[in-house]
């Protein structure tokens, strides 16, 4: 029993690039290969093969964009619904639809071309944004309500509490921040 049982083998892979070996690093989605040469040489590699998107059954209902049938996709952030022909069509169904209750899009007051949409931060909570995102950074907290504020004059508030006859509403100019009521 001189041999051991177990025989310990180096592979060792070299950059495709420059030809420096490869090391495992850590990366914040896991680890992957990266060159030793870094940062002369920027080349990485995944360390398993990782689909963007799994399939994990097609769905009756149609794409309203390219007609191809949607799907129940398993993803990066969990469960979704998308269309077939990704990456052709980049179709995704979202939890949350804009309802505004007057049925009427909010323009952006900051740039007073594109509306406003919601949109979910890091921590999975919704907040408001300028559509044209990153050329307009304008963003509320909460749904945004085309309401003049009748201290400033600005175009936009957010609904802060609702009771049988009238609202109370913030405006959602950041200089003003005032509270006032309707009917």
């Amino acid at each position: 029993m001189s041999k051991p049982l177990f025989q310990y083998t180096k592979q060792e892979e070299s950059c495709p690039q420059c030809g420096s070996p490869l090391q495992i690093k850590q990366g914040k989605k896991g680890p992957f290969f990266g060159c030793s040469a870094y940062p002369h040489c920027d080349f990485i590699k995944p360390l398993h093969n990782q689909n963007e998107s799994g399939i994990i059954r097609l769905l009756e209902q149609h794409c309203p964009e390219c007609d191809h049938p949607l799907a129940l996709k398993q993803g990066q952030f969990g469960i979704f619904i998308g269309c077939s022909a990704y990456p052709d069509c980049r179709f995704i169904v979202h939890e949350r639809e804009d309802n505004a209750t007057e049925g009427e899009a909010v323009i952006c007051p900051a740039c007073a071309k594109s509306e406003m949409v919601a949109r979910r931060g890091r921590q999975g909570k919704y907040f408001y944004a300028c559509r044209r995102f990153p050329h307009c950074k304008f963003t509320l907290p909460s749904q945004p309500y085309a309401q003049d504020c009748p201290y400033c004059g600005y175009r936009v508030a957010m609904l802060k509490k609702q009771k049988e006859t009238r609202r109370i509403w913030q405006c959602a100019n950041k200089s003003c921040r005032r509270l006032f009521e309707t009917e």
